[in-house]
């Protein structure tokens, strides 16, 4: 523990981390789910920045230097710890989009999922998104370890229309897809920003 912080921010925290029931959580995934809509970033980092959020909390009550680090008032009641909650998500959002590793994944989806609503059904549209699924699954299942292939072929078959990736067998392999996803889009993007520059030049 961190011996420098107010042993009652402490104690209260671990009581309000205690009080936290299910629906709770569920209600801070949503939060995060909403903020990254908004922000125009897929909404399945919702699971993940959620995690981080109370992982960063927890290292905060344990170290000088790192974490976050909640007031006396924000540990009094569980309604309060909920609000700072939803303060830390936002502030780990907000780094989220600053991260220029996370950019570069985006970029591709972003360039592809924000266009007018009359543009979003076009064949141009649909035959972009084809592509890019058609290289990032080849990728992903040249790379992926055989227990992720159930995964893999679940969230392919709905890749178009949906943002989430289905989860066929266990829920914990759906990060571990997801960080694979990035490095491959990020890849990707790098492949597509090259390619418009010698088109532009």
């Amino acid at each position: 523990m961190n011996e420098n912080f107010n042993r009652d921010i402490v104690v209260g925290c671990e009581n309000r981390m205690a009080d936290i029931t299910g629906a709770d959580r569920r209600s801070l995934l949503h939060f995060a789910e909403c903020r990254l809509m908004r922000m125009g970033i897929e909404s399945s980092y919702g699971e993940d920045v959620t995690q981080r959020a109370f992982e960063v909390v927890m290292i905060g009550l344990r170290s000088k230097e790192s974490g976050r680090k909640p007031r006396l008032q924000d540990v009094r009641n569980l309604p309060a710890f909920l609000n700072y909650m939803r303060g830390v998500i936002s502030s780990l959002l907000y780094a989220l989009t600053k991260n220029k590793e996370f950019q570069a994944s985006q970029y591709l989806l972003i360039s592809l999922t924000t266009l007018p609503a009359n543009e979003s059904s076009s064949p141009a549209l649909q035959a972009e998104l084809t592509d890019l699924r058609d290289e990032m699954f080849l990728r992903l299942r040249s790379r992926a370890p055989l227990r992720l292939r159930e995964t893999i072929d679940a969230w392919e078959a709905v890749f178009i229309y949906s943002d989430r990736i289905p989860a066929p067998g266990s829920r914990k392999y759906i990060r571990e897809l997801r960080m694979l996803a990035k490095e491959v889009l990020v890849e990707l993007s790098a492949i597509r920003k090259s390619s418009e520059l010698r088109r532009d030049g």
